[in-house]
C-alpha cells in the first residue's frame, strides 16, 4: 500500500481521477473534521465506486456496469496501490479503507491532531516488548537443554528466561527517539503461567531504558483496551489485532508491515 497525503494525490495521481473526484477531494482539503469523518468522506469521494452503484460519477457519462468503466477505475485503484473492484462493482479487499485512514493521517488535518499540536501535546505510542524491543531468540539461546526439553512447546514458561534476552537492533536508540516526540508507553504481556516474567519484564526495562521508560511499563493480556493512536507490535495476539488505532506490524518474517527499527521510525517521523 503506498502512503500518500491527500495533497499528493491531487497533484501526482490527477490523471487518474475524474473531475467529480478532484472537486470532491478538494473539499475534503478545505474541511476540519475528526479521523473517522475524514476517513469516510476520502473512501467516498475516492472509491465511491464500490458501494453508489447507480449514482456514482455523475458528471461520467460512461456507464458504471460497463467493462470500460471498471477497467478505468481499477487504473485508478491499482495506481494508489488499492486492491480492485470485481466485474460485479465490489471491492475485493479493504485496502481502500486503510488506504484512506493512511492519506488522512498522513495529511495531518483532521480535528484531534490539530487539537494536540494547539495545546502542544503528542500523540500516543504503545511499543511491545518481546520480538520488537526485545530479541526473543536470544533468551532461548541462553537456556538449559534441560528446560528446552522441560518446557518444549512453552519456552516462555521458563523461568527467568525473560532476564536473559538482548535488545533488538536499534530497539533501545528508536524507543528515544519515540520518547523524544510521542507520549510513549510499553506494552507488553507476560505469561500467566509464568509469574517470574513480571518481574523479569520490569527488570529489562530498568536495564536498558531507566530513564526514557521509568513507570511507563504496562503488562496485559488485553492491548484493545489501550487508548492510543499506535501500537508497534509484532503479533495480534491479546487485543493487538484490534487496537483501536494504528497497528503498526513489526517483524522480519512474514505479512508485516515494517521489518526493522529503521522502517518503524522513517514511518513514524512522518506523522509528528
Amino acid at each position: 500500500m503506498k502512503i500518500l497525503t491527500l495533497g499528493k494525490i491531487l497533484n501526482d495521481y490527477r490523471d487518474f481521477l475524474t473531475d467529480y473526484e478532484i472537486n470532491e477531494l478538494k473539499e475534503i482539503q478545505k474541511k476540519r473534521t475528526d479521523f473517522a469523518s475524514q476517513v469516510k468522506a476520502l473512501q467516498t469521494a475516492l472509491f465511491g465506486e464500490e458501494w453508489d452503484f447507480m449514482t456514482r460519477e455523475m458528471t461520467d457519462t460512461s456507464n458504471p456496469m460497463s467493462k470500460e468503466y471498471t477497467e478505468r477505475v481499477n487504473k485508478k485503484r491499482a495506481a494508489l496501490g488499492v486492491g480492485p473492484i470485481n466485474s460485479a462493482g465490489s471491492p475485493t479487499d479493504n485496502s481502500s479503507y486503510l488506504f484512506c485512514e493512511e492519506v488522512v493521517r498522513q495529511t495531518k488535518n483532521y480535528t484531534e491532531f490539530l487539537d494536540l499540536k494547539r495545546r502542544k501535546a503528542k500523540q500516543t505510542v504503545f511499543v511491545d516488548m518481546d520480538g520488537v524491543l526485545v530479541n526473543f531468540q536470544s533468551g532461548i539461546d541462553r537456556i538449559s537443554e534441560e528446560d528446552r526439553i522441560k518446557y518444549d512447546g512453552d519456552l516462555d514458561e521458563v523461568p527467568g528466561i525473560f532476564s536473559l534476552m538482548d535488545p533488538n537492533e536499534g530497539a533501545i536508540e528508536g524507543y528515544k527517539w519515540l520518547c523524544d516526540n510521542f507520549d510513549t508507553y510499553i506494552l507488553s504481556t507476560a505469561p500467566w503461567e509464568n509469574p517470574s516474567a513480571w518481574i523479569d519484564k520490569l527488570l529489562w526495562v530498568k536495564k536498558y531504558l531507566p530513564e526514557a521508560a521509568y513507570k511507563r511499563l504496562i503488562l496485559s493480556h488485553n492491548k484493545h483496551l489501550a487508548k492510543g493512536d499506535f501500537l508497534i507490535d509484532d503479533r495480534t495476539a491479546n487485543g493487538a489485532g484490534e487496537f483501536p488505532g494504528k497497528h503498526v506490524h513489526f517483524g522480519p518474517t512474514g505479512h508485516k508491515d515494517f521489518r526493522d527499527w529503521k522502517g518503524v521510525i522513517s514511518y513514524m517521523k512522518n506523522l509528528v
